[in-house]
This record gives C-alpha cells, structure tokens and sequence, in this order.
C-alpha cells in the first residue's frame, strides 16, 4: 500500500507543475496550445479554481444537477486537498461520477467521466467514513505536510485531515480514503494524457 500511496505525492508534484491557464481544460475537449500566461492571468485562473472550489463546498446537490436517489444520498460529493509548498490540489468527486481537480495554481481538469468508476468509488469510500468526521462551516485549504477531505451530504458538509506521510504510510484511519482519491487523480492523469495536442511536453 505504501509503494501505491506514494505515487499521489509524484503526481500532485507533476500537475502543480505543469499548471497554469492554458492547462485548464475540459475531459471532452482537446486542450488548446498557449503562450506563457502573464501574472495578472495567472491570478485571475487560480481564482477562478478557487471560485469552482468554494461554490460547490455551498452548493447543494441539486444545485449541481443531482436528482432523486443521487441527491438525497447519506454523501453526494467529496474533496480531498493536499497541500505541498508548489501549492494544493483539490480533487472532487460527485456521485453520478463526474470528478474534477482544481489547483490553487490556476491548472485543472473540469468535469467529465473519464475517471467515472474511481470517482464513485471515492464517493462511497467517503461515506464509510462519515461517522469520524465533524460538521463544518468554514473550508479553509490544509496546511502544508496536510491532507484534508470534505464530505457533501444532503445536512452539509463534513471534514476531517491527516499528516501525509501518516497516510502514504497507511497508519491512519483515513488511508483508505486517501487512497481512493490517489486513484481518480490517477484516472484524471491518465485522460488528461491522452488528450495533449501533439507536441505538448
């Protein structure tokens, strides 16, 4: 488990590298080629991520779209942040199966299905885990060294952290957890490869 829990760290390292505005991009479209964003660009999309974060930790499941037995689930959504000194990656899972990651660096991949299967896996790990966590009504991000989840329930939203290393090391309640959103960052990696126009590093 630790050899697989270490992978997150490497990939987290690589998406906070490469992010940036151009780098936003859709699971059903083709990323478009761009120049080096400016600071003020830069800015202006790691807000907009940060925006995209903080709108769905307020929304409701039918504010999302989520009907029937999907709103009205004991969890709907999940977000687990990672925080490393490059910045912090959010990843989000809905229980329909559409999964994002958001960055506070700008970069991200927005929607889709292309990690379906592990998105809801994430979800229903997230509601095994429940009962551990405490309500709350401020989301700030994790420190660094940090993991931390928020759970989105039809009563509002749930959080609990951990050290990482804890975590990578599999000693923690919440590894289970960690390691369920591991595998929709892998899934949204992998998809986002696929989809790199031709000659993009």
């Amino acid at each position: 488990m630790k050899k697989q829990l270490t992978l997150l760290t490497v990939l987290f390292v690589a998406v906070l590298g490469c992010s940036a505005p151009g780098r936003v991009s859709s699971q059903e479209k083709k990323p478009e080629s761009r120049a080096t964003p400016s600071a003020a660009e830069s800015a202006q999309a790691a807000q907009a991520m940060k925006g995209l974060r903080d709108s769905l930790l307020t929304s409701s499941a039918e504010d999302i779209g989520l009907s029937g037995k999907e709103a009205k689930a004991k969890v709907w959504g999940v977000l687990m942040e990672i925080a490393l000194p490059s910045g912090v990656s959010t990843i989000v899972s809905i229980r329909d199966g559409t999964a994002s990651l958001y960055t506070s660096t700008g970069g991200g991949i927005i929607g889709g299905y292309s990690a379906q299967e592990q998105a809801k896996r994430f979800v229903a790990t997230a509601e095994k885990h429940l009962a551990g966590m405490k309500s709350t009504k401020s989301f700030p991000y994790p420190e660094v060294g940090r993991v931390k989840f928020y759970v989105l329930t039809p009563e509002g939203v749930y959080s609990d952290e951990a050290d990482q290393k804890e975590l990578v090391d599999g000693q923690h309640a919440l590894s289970p957890l960690f390691l369920a959103g591991n595998d929709v960052l892998t899934g949204l990696r992998i998809a986002s490869e696929r989809v790199k126009p031709s000659g993009t590093p």
